[in-house]
């Protein structure tokens, strides 16, 4: 191997030597000299104008900050209870996007926020529309948007191990592939990213919805088939999944029929919350199934009117009797029979 006279380390043929009339390091500026963009304080952030044309009014830019810097200090972003509905909602969330970037937290397209825990509970995620003639609740693209829009942010835009979508209206419509809702959610229990970058949810809460018995089974296969095929077979992801107070019927018979391989795929390793520990550490998915709510789905009241109150649309309108002219009909006939009166008497 040919050494270089300068004294310089060996260079392996084919390979030119270093120039030695340039300095180390002199095509790369030193990092001292590289400019840094100061960060605006918030109460610049909260009247940038993209921050204004998204959440409308200051005061929901304030919220938003101030939620977000909350979610940076406790690694837990949480809009619980803030009983927000279709574009409040979306406001929020795309002002907290809009401010992380702002902020240089999410500086390249595989950043994540520091945030582990995410909690919308309380918020109203899916506006439905009642079906003309049948009542049941249907979503349409527009009115699904919120759920949609949370969904994606928590699988690219933060670290969320823990994800709680408590009492916020979901519920399954066609109960299919094709079931938007329902297709949505079991997104939460997938793998996010790809690659090294993959991560799983660690707890999900899905408890004071609406969802159904095909819905519990659907959900409870994708976490297992898409954790079972982790590389790392010895430290594979769990899943805790809390789907109390839905519309589960029969629940322990759910989770006999996913043991016993009762699907296209075969038998799912899914145990109780209240088994026994041996049971539930073997498991990739535990799940708990109590405190359903033993009644069937109905019309949602603030989108549901009642027949007497639907609009013409609905039923045909119905023609009132005419007003009577006076009197009962009994008299006015028997003054019909009552001969015409005399004239005057003679004289």
């Amino acid at each position: 191997m040919p050494v270089d006279d300068r004294g310089s380390s060996p260079t392996r043929e084919g390979q030119d030597p270093p120039d030695a009339s340039k300095p180390p390091e002199a095509d790369k500026p030193a990092a001292a000299d590289e400019p840094i963009e100061a960060v605006r304080s918030d109460e610049e952030l909260v009247k940038d104008h993209s921050v204004l044309n998204t959440c409308g009014t200051e005061e929901t830019a304030r919220d938003a900050i101030e939620i977000l810097n909350k979610a940076l200090q406790r690694n837990c972003l949480s809009l619980k209870g803030k009983d927000l509905c279709d574009e409040a909602f979306m406001r929020v969330i795309k002002a907290i996007s809009i401010f992380a970037k702002l902020k240089k937290l999410l500086p390249t397209r595989t950043s994540v926020l520091p945030i582990e825990e995410v909690d919308v509970s309380g918020n109203n995620l899916c506006v439905f529309t009642a079906h003309p003639i049948q009542g049941t609740p249907e979503v349409s693209q527009r009115t699904l948007q919120p759920l949609q829009l949370i969904v994606q942010f928590i699988r690219v835009s933060t670290d969320a191990k823990v994800i709680r979508m408590e009492d916020c209206g979901l519920q399954g419509t066609s109960h299919d592939k094709d079931d938007k809702i329902e297709q949505e959610v079991i997104r939460l229990v997938k793998k996010f990213g790809a690659g090294k970058e993959a991560r799983y949810a660690k707890e999900v809460s899905l408890s004071g919805n609406k969802f159904e018995t095909d819905f519990a089974k659907k959900i409870i296969e994708a976490a297992f088939w898409e954790r079972i095929r982790h590389p790392d077979k010895d430290n594979m992801p769990k899943l805790r999944l809390d789907l109390t107070r839905n519309r589960i019927r029969a629940p322990d018979r759910v989770i006999e029929e996913l043991r016993a391989g009762q699907n296209a795929g075969g038998a799912i390793n899914v145990a109780r919350v209240d088994e026994p520990e041996e049971i539930r550490a073997k498991a990739l998915i535990v799940v708990d199934l109590s405190q359903q709510v033993n009644r069937s789905l109905t019309p949602m009241r603030s989108t549901y009117l009642p027949t007497a109150k639907r609009s013409g649309q609905d039923r045909p309108p119905q023609r009132s009797p005419p007003p009577r002219r006076g009197g009962s009909p009994s008299v006015e006939k028997r003054r019909s029979r009552s001969p015409p009166p005399r004239g005057g008497g003679g004289g």
